[in-house]
């Protein structure tokens, strides 16, 4: 398995260097996520979002009734 590898993200289509080889280090890391609030992304996108992607979805589900 690559330790980087450009991605792009499925939500805003901007490109990210995703550290799946080295996840503690990856961008995703900043933003911490509740299992709720995983399942949530999951839902809507496949692969990894961007961190700022990340940021913005966790308001959304905040926002949201569930």
């Amino acid at each position: 398995m690559p330790c980087h590898e450009t991605v792009t993200c499925p939500r805003c289509h901007r490109d990210f260097e995703c550290r799946v080889g080295t996840i503690l280090r990856c961008q995703c890391q900043e933003v911490p996520l509740t299992e709720n609030e995983l399942d949530f992304i999951r839902q809507q996108y496949h692969g990894c979002l961007c961190a700022d992607c990340l940021r913005e979805m966790k308001i959304v589900f905040s926002e949201s009734p569930h």
